[in-house]
């Protein structure tokens, strides 16, 4: 979940994936294939100044020719709230999200899991229109999109030169967007995508954590086929992928893997 960024001004219910072609590991043998799947809840209160939601996170990791202590089959729950005050010139954003973030064996024997399954995704983010083209967001974030919990700073200027083209320049996400037409949205952008999960090996007597960070840079096509309903397709490159595991042998291993292309695809329902 990207806790940054801010969220939809609508109700919404989405899913989505995107399936990444293998990674050569880096310096060794064999390969990593990953799969990411994605649903998301978030329902508007009347007031408009409350939103709250729910969301899964499910990546699966085959690693070749390693023996991560995992079966490679990672979720991630998650339970959004965000408080927003503020107009349209000034504005502020308290977010705050609870998780669980695990392999799929540690749901089978929930006395196994520790507080290192336990997340708090949180962002403090502070909005201000400088001119009618121009507008700054600045504050603080903490999740796992670096890999280990980071807290980190925020900061990023949107620029308007047309009404169909917008800039966003700044840390974590940049991105470049074109209206194509009152329905479809073009966008380039690059962001931070990583995690941290608490896994058990197969025989569920070890655990350990599985980290994983890199950065995406991704094309994303966006087109609203009715009011309620909209389609986006995505391509992109996984870049900077890095991984700390331990292995069967209890060995504690940090690998890189090569930059890779992935493609997507999302569905949202609004209402």
């Amino acid at each position: 979940m990207d806790i940054c960024q801010d969220p939809a001004t609508y109700s919404n219910l989405s899913l989505a994936f995107d399936n990444h072609s293998a990674s050569t590991i880096d310096n060794g043998p064999g390969t990593i294939d990953q799969e990411n799947r994605k649903l998301d809840l978030l329902i508007k209160t009347a007031g408009d100044k409350l939103l709250f939601g729910a969301g899964h996170r499910y990546t699966i990791f085959d690693v070749e020719a390693l023996q991560p202590a995992t079966n490679g089959h990672l979720h991630t729950f998650f339970l959004p709230l965000h408080k927003l005050s503020g107009n349209d010139r000034r504005s502020f954003r308290l977010s705050i999200a609870p998780a669980f973030s695990a392999s799929s064996n540690v749901f089978n024997k929930l006395g196994k899991y520790s507080g290192d399954a336990l997340q708090v995704l949180a962002a403090l983010v502070w909005s201000r229109r400088l001119s009618d083209r121009m507008s700054l967001r600045f504050g603080l974030c903490g999740d796992h999109r670096f890999g280990d919990y980071q807290v980190y700073p925020l900061v990023s200027v949107r620029w308007q030169p047309h009404p169909d083209w917008s800039v966003q320049l700044g840390f974590p996400t940049s991105k470049l967007s074109y209206q194509v037409s009152a329905r479809a949205t073009s966008m380039i952008r690059i962001m931070p995508d990583g995690n941290e999960w608490f896994v058990l090996d197969k025989s569920r007597a070890n655990h350990s954590k599985f980290i994983y960070e890199a950065y995406a840079l991704e094309w994303a096509f966006a087109w609203e086929l009715r009011k309620s309903f909209a389609i986006t397709a995505t391509v992109g490159r996984q870049l900077h992928n890095r991984f700390e595991m331990t292995l069967l042998d209890k060995s504690r291993v940090r690998l890189s893997s090569q930059p890779v292309t992935r493609v997507g695809a999302a569905l949202e329902w609004r209402f």
